[in-house]
């Protein structure tokens, strides 16, 4: 699984970077590209349709890649790649358009059916694009089909929450998804999960929702709930504030997830999270753990890695939540370079607004957290 990790500062720069690298004799049959959506994405993807490699693709809140060459970088603005030769026969590719309406589990079905019938013991990484995308019936879709290792993210849009893209070197989407299915028998997969938030404060009861749109906290108008616990200000946006402080749900099964709002029903006073929330589950605003949060990050990938020790990354890919970026500002670049030394491999990623984790097991989508998957093709060993 070679790898060689591009970063430009257009589209034209990033072209001419990869046809250079293709003339020296690197031949990859893979590629994950990320841009922000400052760049012209029907563009990007004209100037990648006559190449032969698969192109997993997505729109981001910044940009991040690591490696020996290059150093370790968190960036903004920026298209980032990470070219790869690995066995055409191990991979499979699919990207998906479709209306808001749509049933998204049967979606997420269909995606899981799709994977098992390419490979008999598949993994997934998908990335979904659309800020009223529904990730969380997506992904029970595909976990329905006893898919269980699935990694990915929800696109950016560089905190504008506005429109965000997937695409390959075919199309572009905004509201669809792409996906990548790896037959495991070829491909050994591993994952990481960190997150570093805490509940603050008495629980609440929610007492009116629908999937993601939560109208009611103790019989009160949701959004008033949240402008009154942080004193946020009329001319203070809740999404902005309410990703760094996301809703922390303890489900009635007992599971406790955490919930980023992305946007508001003003009329209706609701607000719109980026997974479901409950009706009836309790509820509490939680709270980052400063920059400690960064340490979980480096003992997730370390806990990880031990449970297998035979295992040797020869490539991560890295989705760490947008407000992970913005509760450490200056200090995100340290989560990055703590996730390149425990994993030892060249990395690629992006910063989503939801992250995608099942590796196996658990709740497959989640807000705030730092998700690693960690590859290594069977019977290969590269240095980075």
């Amino acid at each position: 699984m070679k790898n060689i990790i591009i970063n430009a500062y257009s589209i034209e720069s990033l072209l001419t970077k990869i046809k250079t690298t293709i003339k020296n004799g690197f031949n990859p049959s893979l590629a994950f590209i990320y841009s922000s959506s400052k760049h012209n994405i029907k563009k990007l993807v004209l100037g990648l349709e006559d190449y032969d490699f698969i192109v997993v693709g997505a729109s981001t809140a910044g940009e991040i890649f690591a490696d020996k060459k290059l150093g370790v970088h968190e960036v903004d603005r920026t298209i980032v790649a990470m070219l790869i030769e690995i066995n055409p026969m191990a991979i499979a590719f699919k990207s998906i358009s479709f209306e808001t309406e749509e049933n998204y589990f049967n979606i997420g079905k269909n995606i899981g059916i799709w994977a098992k019938s390419e490979f008999e013991n598949p993994a997934l990484i998908t990335i979904t694009s659309g800020l009223d995308f529904d990730n969380d019936v997506y992904t029970q879709g595909i976990v329905n089909e006893r898919v269980e290792y699935i990694f990915g993210g929800s696109a950016g849009d560089d905190m504008q929450l506005k429109e965000t893209f997937v695409f390959s070197k075919d199309n572009f989407y905004n509201h669809g998804i792409v996906a990548l299915a790896l037959d495991r028998d070829k491909i050994d997969v591993v994952g990481a999960r960190a997150f570093g938030w805490i509940g603050i404060g008495k629980e609440r009861i929610v007492t009116k929702a629908e999937q993601n749109i939560v109208y009611e906290v103790d019989g009160k108008p949701a959004i008033d709930f949240y402008k009154d616990y942080l004193n946020i200000s009329a001319d203070e946006s809740i999404p902005n504030i309410g990703i760094e402080y996301p809703l922390e749900v303890t489900m009635k099964s007992g599971l406790v997830v955490y919930r980023a709002v992305l946007g508001l029903d003003e009329d209706k006073k609701a607000l719109i999270f980026a997974g479901h929330v409950e009706e009836k589950s309790k509820v509490r605003i939680s709270a980052p753990q400063g920059e400690n949060i960064i340490k979980y990050v480096g003992d997730s990938i370390e806990y990880s890695l031990s449970q297998k020790p035979d295992f040797k990354p020869q490539i991560a890919l890295v989705f760490p939540c947008c407000s992970r970026k913005q509760v450490l500002g200056d200090l995100a670049i340290k989560e990055i370079e703590l996730a390149y030394k425990k994993a030892k491999a060249p990395i690629i990623g992006f910063y989503a607004y939801g992250e995608i984790g099942a590796y196996p097991g658990g709740y497959p989508f989640h807000n705030e957290t730092f998700m690693t998957t960690m590859l290594s093709e069977r019977g290969t060993q590269y240095a980075d």
